[in-house]
């Protein structure tokens, strides 16, 4: 009790409810992330069979053997086939890009498909488990496209030449993670129309599908048999290797909003640490005065530490009720944006937020307590002696300490642990450096300015230390606001400068051999700008000089592993050149015959390729060789068919090639495709306007959600600025009481306030604005590979911001000490 009495008595400091704000702020940031993540990741594996529809599938450019059907059926394995596509589905006047999927009996195998009569039902009662597949000449189709294609339920729908009615809308459906759901809204019709449709052309994009599942182990032994069978063109695909994209993509996400909640973390930490050394400078005397009265040593740190246990436990709760808050916000933006509805987390979220509250305060605030049971009880009397406080490094030890356990806790990745602490310490000790550096030159900057000026200057010079914890700080939540700031606007908008207004919008892909002529003459009818159109096949590399290619070379670049597209020309494109070998006009076949093959540059290089090296292709199960004659450079941001590999003409003349081109279409033209593709409705149309959109409002919906983290981690860099202040305040008090007592104006006690901060801030800016633009570069140069552009207003902007919002903080913190008179200021402080 009487450890409560003095906690709700030392409430009414600054220093407690600092303790406790830092604190919430680092569970809620912990807990709002980790909560979020597990709450996604256990809906992955609670929902793995519904995202494949199965136990495993063969998937492939090809029908697979009709023999294993029935060697599976001899083993009891349930089975059905699927044919995924990309097709215009049309209605009147309508149409849409559509992911069309034909299945046979028995499909899913596993999950369920939701349908409705209502579009984009919610309701349980709206929603019914499909009992089997859409009957022949009826298609079941996604809620979105509905409205896209201004039709209902029992109207017709065209996929290609076949006319099918409506009948259900599909609300949810196994396999919705196809690379091909990405191309359009789902439409799900019976295989026995699929040939009606005279969409499936030789050549076309194609993705088969041989959905298998079973209760036993006769799976696993069959697949063990299947794989060896297995030709180059197809692949086996379970849970895992069928989720392995988005679990890359997730631990991506993770590790950014790991770096983020470390950095908040942090934050706190340190805001937590300065409170904290307040705290027990406040309280030397108060423990001086218990010792004087025969209390123990052990007996003071049981009521410190119980004190600070009560403040922790009420501090994490609340931040958990916070993050709670947090993380269903996001969870419900996701649902609304991805109709993905998330299932219930586990304890150890909780479990480790909570943890990381006493974490926070052990490592960071405890140092800061431990030597008072130390206080000699003569300090009562003797104001003159030292106490002998926790060294520095053994807090900045700690807190790492701490930093490394919260990551461990909450990745369960040592190795990552270790990179963040790398990383984190690489940024503070240069961000150190140039703060230290900047502070040197205020001083030298200090002697020919005005008294505010100077005595501002003066301050942060005498606070040395805490002057670079500050910039360190703020520069770091400045730098990560800048670079949101920056990624979220001109990044995207750099991207688009940088093509001509002219530029190819559309792409025309899966054309027959025999319109080719018609197209190229509709195309010029309407003087529209197009570049040639090229044949293409599709085709897989697996052979370099007559070996497969490695692990390093698959791992290296992935057209190893997927089917790439080939073509052949006699001109070469104006955005191409050869940096190495010859082309065509100059190349001669070796005595061996076979057709040359020119390379992308890059692909070369990973692949150790060099001239002349012989590459072996499989195109549908045939095998093609070809001589490497030539290296080329290319622009893949131009817009226009661009190819890893391109033959000598006629080199794949018998292997059924199809047709691509790109195109620039105005907006005011946009109707011709209608007219397009109601005449060649095997075509594909591929709106690259509409993709650059879609990409904008991706990024944006990813940056907002960041965004909340880096709004908390800036709220901890003013906790750090505010407990910076409240552990300065007597020493504050001292200086103005004394400035003002020999007569020194309250305007020049103001101004050196709000100078000595608006310096501070000006400081950090000029820090974030450099280490803003060098992440900038790094992401121009290696991910969107875009020419560096410096980002000259936010060179004015970051100091200025940073001055103008740091030195209005100090100055609100510091207000007392100004307002207070003289006399009262030196009574309190003495």
């Amino acid at each position: 009790m009487l450890a409560l009495r003095l906690l709700w008595r030392n409430w009414r400091s600054g220093e407690v409810k600092l303790l406790a704000a830092a604190l919430m702020l680092a569970v809620a940031v912990v807990s709002g992330i980790a909560i979020f993540t597990d709450r996604l990741e256990r809906t992955l594996v609670q929902e793995s069979n519904m995202l494949l529809g199965a136990d495993l599938i063969v998937r492939g450019s090809q029908p697979h053997n009709p023999e294993w059907s029935a060697l599976a059926a001899e083993e009891g394995i349930e089975q059905t086939t699927a044919v995924l596509f990309s097709s215009m589905v049309y209605a009147g006047d309508h149409m849409h890009l559509a992911s069309v999927k034909a299945v046979t009996d028995g499909y899913p195998l596993r999950g369920q498909l939701d349908i409705s009569r209502i579009p984009f039902a919610s309701q349980a009662e709206q929603i019914e488990t499909a009992t089997g597949i859409p009957a022949s000449g009826e298609v079941w189709v996604d809620s979105r496209l509905l409205p896209l294609l201004h039709i209902e339920l029992g109207d017709s729908l065209a996929v290609g030449e076949y006319d099918l009615t409506v009948t259900q809308v599909i609300i949810r459906e196994p396999d919705s993670a196809s690379p091909f759901s990405f191309m359009g809204a789902r439409v799900l019709m019976n295989m026995a129309d699929l040939e009606r449709t005279q969409v499936v052309q030789p050549g076309s994009r194609v993705q088969y599908q041989w959905l298998l599942a079973a209760n036993n182990n006769a799976l696993e032994s069959f697949a063990e048999w299947l794989e060896p069978q297995l030709s180059k063109h197809e692949r086996l695909v379970d849970v895992e290797s069928g989720q392995r994209g988005l679990g890359r993509t997730l631990e991506t996400g993770r590790s950014f909003l790991l770096l983020a909640a470390v950095i908040g973390v942090l934050l706190a930490g340190v805001a937590i640490a300065l409170a904290a050394r307040q705290f027990s400078s406040r309280h030397v005397d108060q423990v001086a005065l218990m010792k004087s009265f025969g209390v123990s040593a052990q007996r003071i740190r049981q009521l410190y530490l119980v004190q600070l246990s009560l403040l922790a436990v009420a501090a994490s709760v609340a931040g958990l009720l916070i993050g709670e808050v947090i993380q269903r916000v996001v969870a419900e933006s996701l649902q609304q944006v991805y109709q993905v509805t998330l299932g219930a987390a586990s304890i150890y979220p909780y479990a480790i937020s909570f943890a990381s509250g006493l974490i926070c305060l052990i490592f960071f605030a405890l140092p800061s307590l431990w030597f008072l049971p130390g206080v000699p009880p003569l300090k009562i009397l003797r104001r003159e002696l030292g106490v002998n406080a926790t060294h520095l490094w053994v807090q900045i030890g700690l807190a790492f300490l701490a930093v490394l356990l919260l990551i461990v806790l909450f990745s369960q990745d040592l190795t990552l642990a270790v990179s963040v602490i790398g990383a984190l310490s690489g940024v503070l000790v240069i961000t150190a450096g140039l703060a230290l550096g900047l502070l040197k030159l205020s001083r030298h900057i200090a002697t020919n300015s005005g008294s505010v000026w100077r005595l501002a200057l003066a301050n942060l010079q005498r606070r040395r230390e805490q002057t670079l914890v500050q910039i360190v700080v703020f520069a770091t939540a400045i730098m990560l606001l800048l670079t949101l700031t920056i990624v979220r606007t001109s990044l995207i908008d750099e991207w688009q400068l940088q093509l001509p207004e002219d530029a190819p919008n559309h792409f025309l892909v899966n054309i027959p051999p025999h319109d080719v002529e018609a197209v190229q003459q509709m195309l010029d009818e309407k003087q529209l700008e197009r570049e040639q159109l090229y044949p293409m096949v599709r085709g897989r590399l697996t052979g370099i000089n007559g070996s497969e290619p490695t692990e390093e070379q698959r791992s290296a670049n992935g057209v190893f592993n997927r089917e790439a597209n080939l073509t052949w020309t006699d001109t070469l494109a104006e955005d191409n050149r050869i940096v190495a070998g010859k082309w065509w006009d100059s190349w001669q076949r070796s005595e061996e015959g076979v057709p040359g093959v020119s390379v992308e540059i890059e692909l070369a290089e990973e692949a150790g390729l060099s001239i002349g090296d012989k590459l072996t292709f499989s195109l549908g199960g045939l095998i093609l060789e070809a001589q490497i004659a030539s290296f080329r450079s290319l622009d893949w941001r131009s817009m226009k068919p661009n190819f890893f590999f391109i033959f000598e003409p006629g080199a794949l003349d018998n292997y059924s090639p199809t047709y691509i081109t790109s195109l620039y279409l105005p907006v005011e033209q946009k109707s011709f495709i209608n007219d397009l593709l109601r005449r060649y409705p095997t075509m594909l149309v591929i709106e690259l306007d509409r993709i650059i959109d879609q990409i904008r409002t991706i990024v944006t919906q990813v940056s907002n959600g960041v965004l909340l983290v880096l709004w908390l981690t800036l709220a901890g860099g003013c906790l750090v600025l505010i407990a910076a202040v409240t552990s300065s305040i007597d020493s504050r008090k001292q200086e103005s009481g004394l400035l003002r007592a020999l007569g020194s104006p309250r305007r020049l006690m103001i101004g050196s306030v709000w100078a000595e901060f608006s310096v501070l801030g000006l400081l950090s800016g000029i820090i974030a604005v450099i280490g803003a633009e060098i992440l900038l570069i790094s992401l121009q140069y290696w991910v969107l590979e875009t020419p560096i552009r410096p980002h000259y207003i936010f060179w004015l902007v970051g100091p200025l911001a940073g001055a103008l919002f740091v030195g209005a903080l100090g100055a609100l913190s510091c207000r007392s000490v100004v307002n207070t008179p003289p006399a009262v200021v030196l009574r309190e402080a003495g």
